[in-house]
């Protein structure tokens, strides 16, 4: 039986951005034996008053804050850290309008009818599953490291889940998810994570960027780290903002000077943070796959054919080094989406990441890419920025 509730309390000021704000990122492996486990990349942060410090996976293709509930006893909610409620002063149950579920009451009390989502997460390394959830209200402070260094802290409705099915979440080497996609993919408008973000900052750029290294990363909200990119950003529109995703057209798929996918029919590149290896439509998989194998030797390393993106300005490419694993094969994640409603998807995962900084801007709904400048120590990340 739950504690009984607290004494209302005000939600804490918020504490919106004022300059860059730099989070730090460690890559951890998923909750597996196998050795070729995916891995991920987590941040940390804290919700409610006090504190509940929950280890996070910052998701571009997700568009809310997805946190265990307490009151959920699935064995994927057991296994990680949950957010309390009730052991929250400023928590308060809402519905999707931000109204109270109980007038009067800042908690729900005994049973009754609330607002509540089913969320269904499409994950191209660890499958698919649903999540049921009821929206909580409260604040989600995250820390800054490096020269940006501070506290930034958010008022949004989150979603508590009551039920998490164990694909893919119960092997997620993160607590919850906190979703940076756009606004067409969060449930309401105060569960929006960016839109919150920025509402109130002053004095940054309505964009955010992340450059993943070999073992640990970077978010930079507000600005990016100029000096950890070989080339200026390309700049491209998000193709279909209105669905939520951070995605851009590709015009054609290569594997060396063999062309495996013309895209005739329209190929969109979304940029997945959650996403360990390449995604690749299921339906356009094994293709792909096998222009890669065939091109693939072992030597001294794994050597083979690029595998390239043209965008049209600029054109991605993965070495195989970067597309393979130990055993030099094609590491590959099948994303299982329905035709024609989704068509020529692809998701530029860590895989991508590691080798391109990829930055997002908000308010003029476009993706930018740039190299990453190559360091001796792999890209071990030290978090410093500026606004470029």
């Amino acid at each position: 039986r739950p504690p009984p509730a607290r004494p209302p309390a005000a939600l804490p000021a918020d504490a919106p951005l004022s300059g860059v704000f730099v989070i730090p990122l460690e890559r951890v492996k998923a909750r597996s034996d196998d050795a070729e486990a995916p891995s991920f990349y987590v941040g940390k942060v804290s919700v409610g008053h006090p504190a509940q410090p929950l280890q996070v996976l910052f998701d571009t293709s997700s568009g809310q804050v997805i946190l265990p509930h307490r009151a959920c006893k699935n064995t994927a909610c057991i296994e990680h850290r949950s957010f309390s409620p009730w052991s929250s002063s400023t928590a308060m149950d809402v519905n999707f309008n931000g109204t109270e579920v109980q007038a009067g009451h800042r908690l729900a009390e005994g049973s009754g009818k609330r607002d509540g989502a089913i969320i269904s997460y499409t994950q191209s390394d660890l499958g698919e599953g649903d999540v049921q959830a009821v929206l909580v209200r409260d604040s989600l402070c995250m820390e800054s490291a490096g020269q940006s260094a501070g506290r930034s802290c958010i008022d949004l409705a989150m979603l508590a889940a009551t039920k998490m099915d164990d694909a893919p979440f119960r092997a997620m080497p993160n607590d919850g998810i906190v979703g940076l996609g756009l606004a067409g993919l969060a449930v309401s408008p105060m569960s929006s994570f960016m839109e919150r973000l920025l509402e109130g900052s002053r004095n940054v750029l309505p964009q955010f960027g992340i450059l993943l290294g070999a073992e640990s990363g970077e978010i930079h909200f507000g600005g990016h780290d100029a000096s950890r990119l070989a080339s200026p950003l390309q700049w491209f529109p998000v193709d279909h903002p209105e669905d939520g995703y951070w995605q851009v057209a590709i015009q054609a798929v290569y594997v060396g000077s063999e062309l495996v996918d013309s895209c005739e029919r329209g190929c969109h590149g979304i940029v997945d943070t959650g996403a360990s290896r390449l995604g690749v439509q299921a339906s356009s998989l094994p293709k792909v796959k096998s222009a890669l194998a065939k091109s693939l030797v072992l030597g001294e390393q794994c050597l083979g054919a690029d595998l390239k993106f043209d965008l049209g300005d600029m054109v991605l490419t993965l070495r195989a080094t970067d597309y393979t694993g130990e055993d030099c094969t094609p590491e590959l994640g099948s994303l299982a989406l329905e035709e024609p409603t989704f068509k020529g998807v692809y998701a530029f995962g860590e895989t991508v990441l590691r080798n391109y900084y990829a930055a997002f801007d908000w308010e003029q709904r476009r993706l930018g890419f740039a190299p990453l400048v190559a360091t001796e120590e792999g890209n071990t990340l030290v978090a410093t920025a500026v606004l470029v």
